[in-house]
């Protein structure tokens, strides 16, 4: 730990802050505030930069992330996606709010092959958004209810906030993606739920009566090329076939086929712009994996994690472990709302898991814990990368998906807390 001027401290994280509200990347931020306190502050040498960041991205692991975000848009372009969503309709047609509880049926569905919050909200906006505002559903709460439903994305496996985690962390990848099924469940129930009461009365149903098992059915039939894509994933990871680089590989190569020879909907020229795009993800992710190991590096000489530790450590012995996890939830939801969640991951997340460890929690159950706190960042303003994508795809003006994605906060909310109160949530399929 080193002696730091407390002015330099605040004058310089009061410039990145000032540089981010004014709409500089969160990545040069962290790499500027980075590359200042190793020089000024702490006294590293501007090398360790290059020797970090060379050895920051030798993992095996990240190659998982461009490929989980191809099988969705190989799913999506192969019109895959279309025949879940068809699936989810005949499945909830008797609800009133129907269309709307679709999308996050389908969410959920979609999330069990993609790994991708964007990407899940974005083909849910795409498919089910203009449907939901045909059925009078007003346009911003449409938009709202899609990003909502793409929160699940990095819950149910794979996904790739619970890559990012384990590498970060040293925590079994697979173990939180089997952690992460149930919990995952649990939040499009209540996401499900909430649609119905938001939207029953502008969208009524026929009742039961309207419910046609051999339509359930014949659906389900029609979407086997989705369903072997998720049973793939799951059961190779669960069973140990793949680790998940390898899942990624393989069901990547088979969306693509199934597009090409089942659907016959992907068409060639479509392939590497889709590749590409897929690519791009790596850009953005791996970058901040790097600046945010030089950031903890920083923080670590600068005494500030152990601080932070001891503080909540201490804070839990005189108020109780359940005082230290509602400040962890506090702390989490606010930064999620001004960051991207990798960014909340890379920063928090090995502050707070030595914390939540000695407070007694799993590891496997913090870590869902944790990576279900950040996904509601999605989705808090000001800064939701789902709202984002939604304002976009939806052509829906960000400040009116804002207001309307307060509504769809309670019942994330209310997901989480039976989470953290249940560890069976996320250890049951892992048999402790």
């Amino acid at each position: 730990m080193v002696d730091v001027s407390t002015l330099e401290i605040s004058l310089s994280v009061a410039v990145v802050f000032f540089l981010f509200f004014t709409g500089t990347p969160i990545l040069l931020c962290i790499a500027g505030w980075v590359a200042f306190a190793s020089y000024f502050l702490v006294d590293f040498p501007l090398v360790n930069m290059s020797i970090v960041s060379t050895e920051a991205v030798k993992s095996f692991v990240f190659l998982a992330v461009p490929l989980f975000v191809a099988t969705g848009d190989f799913l999506t372009e192969g019109g895959i996606s279309r025949l879940l969503v068809n699936f989810a309709r005949s499945l909830v047609s008797w609800m009133p709010g129907s269309t709307a509880a679709t999308a996050m049926v389908s969410s959920g569905l979609f999330a069990a092959v993609s790994g991708s919050n964007s990407a899940t909200a974005a083909t849910m906006g795409r498919l089910l958004g203009p449907v939901m505002m045909e059925r009078g559903i007003s346009r911003p709460l449409a938009a709202a209810m899609v990003a909502a439903g793409g929160t699940v994305g990095v819950i149910i496996p794979p996904s790739v906030i619970f890559l990012i985690y384990g590498i970060t962390l040293d925590v079994p990848s697979v173990d939180l993606f089997v952690g992460g099924v149930i919990p995952g469940i649990i939040m499009v129930i209540f996401l499900v739920g909430w649609a119905v009461m938001l939207t029953g009365k502008t969208d009524p149903s026929a009742g039961l009566s309207s419910f046609k098992p051999l339509e359930v059915m014949r659906t389900a039939a029609v979407a086997w090329p989705g369903f072997l894509a998720i049973g793939i994933i799951f059961f190779g990871l669960f069973w140990g076939y793949f680790s998940p680089t390898e899942a990624a590989g393989v069901v990547t190569l088979y969306c693509g086929l199934a597009g090409f020879l089942f659907s016959r909907e992907l068409k060639l020229a479509r392939v590497p712009s889709i590749l590409m795009q897929s690519a791009s993800i790596t850009g953005i992710v791996v970058p901040m994996v790097v600046f945010s190991v030089q950031l903890q590096q920083v923080f670590s000489v600068m005494g500030v994690s152990d601080a932070i530790q001891n503080f909540l450590t201490s804070f839990a012995s005189g108020h109780g472990r359940w005082a230290a996890v509602v400040v962890m939830m506090l702390i989490i939801l606010a930064i999620g709302a001004l960051t991207e969640s990798i960014a909340v991951v890379l920063i928090l997340g090995p502050v707070f898991a030595p914390v939540a460890e000695s407070i007694g929690f799993d590891r496997i159950h913090w870590g869902v814990i944790f990576v279900v706190g950040t996904t509601i960042g999605f989705i808090t303003p000001p800064y939701g990368l789902n709202l984002f994508v939604v304002s976009a795809v939806l052509d829906v003006p960000y400040g009116q998906v804002c207001r309307a994605v307060l509504q769809l906060l309670a019942p994330l909310m209310l997901a989480w807390i039976i989470i953290i109160l249940l560890p069976w949530t996320a250890l049951a399929l892992l048999g402790q």
